[in-house]
């Protein structure tokens, strides 16, 4: 199977300008190598955007986010998702979105979820930021890409949730008070381009659904109590791509 990925041009005149008009070039500058200064970029998206799920405005970029701070309605996963990663892609690192859930039944409520994925060259590895939480996943000190923290949690091992640039670390349970935690992560995708400034409709894409033996007999519901309506997830109308090739999922960048 291939996926080809449609990446953003880093030499677009809208990254350069969220890059000088926002200063994020210091806002890293303390960082000791490029993972400590993606941990810092998650610091301050979290710090910057105040969280909240009454504003209906549609942003274009996260310029129009980052401009609009003072909106009484707050920001959402997506908003805060949108901020961190065209600001990564300003400062030249890979990265994607991602869409989680965890495992539930027809009828029961989602804790649908939007993070992203972004490289370390450190590491040599993926792994997922949550920037409206402020964290990230280890485990024996190595950052965890979502297909880590699924297979953790399905085996019942904890990992640690760290947030900010090592502020705090917080070993997680299996709980689902709140949807920045591991059984958050048994449903997963990855959307297929990150070129938001080209198309801002983040769902018009292909996107890679892990399939195992964990989900291969289920379907990822959405809606809930609160929303109303009960429904398979929209993107199974054509736009996933049903897979369990890891290297497929998590290649290795140059």
């Amino acid at each position: 199977m291939k996926a080809d990925f449609v990446w953003e041009d880093f030499n677009r005149p809208e990254l350069k300008l969220l890059r000088n008009r926002y200063g994020l070039e210091k806002v890293v500058s303390s960082g000791k190598d490029k993972f400590e200064k993606q941990l810092l970029l998650k610091k301050w998206v979290f710090a910057t955007l105040p969280l909240g799920y009454n504003n209906t405005n549609q942003y274009r970029s996260a310029l129009e986010v980052l401009d609009d701070q003072e909106n009484k309605g707050g920001f959402n996963c997506s908003w805060y998702v949108l901020v961190y990663l065209q600001c990564a892609i300003t400062l030249g690192w890979y990265v994607r979105k991602l869409g989680i859930d965890t495992d539930h039944d027809f009828g029961e409520e989602e804790m649908r979820h939007t993070v992203v994925d972004i490289w370390s060259k450190k590491h040599k590895k993926w792994f997922v930021i949550d920037p409206m939480f402020n964290a990230h996943f280890e485990k024996d000190g190595t950052p965890l890409n979502s297909h880590e923290v699924r297979k953790h949690y399905l085996n019942g091992e904890k990992v640690k949730k760290v947030f900010g640039n090592y502020e705090q670390e917080i070993l997680s349970e299996k709980v689902k008070e709140r949807n920045d935690n591991p059984n958050n992560y048994f449903w997963f995708f990855i959307l297929l381009r990150n070129n938001y400034l080209v198309n801002p409709d983040v769902y018009d894409s292909k996107a890679l659904l892990w399939i195992d033996e964990h989900n291969k007999d289920k379907t990822w519901h959405v809606g809930g109590r609160n929303k109303g309506e009960f429904k398979r997830h929209p993107m199974y109308e054509g736009a996933f791509i049903e897979t369990n090739d890891y290297s497929l999922c998590f290649p290795t960048m140059v």
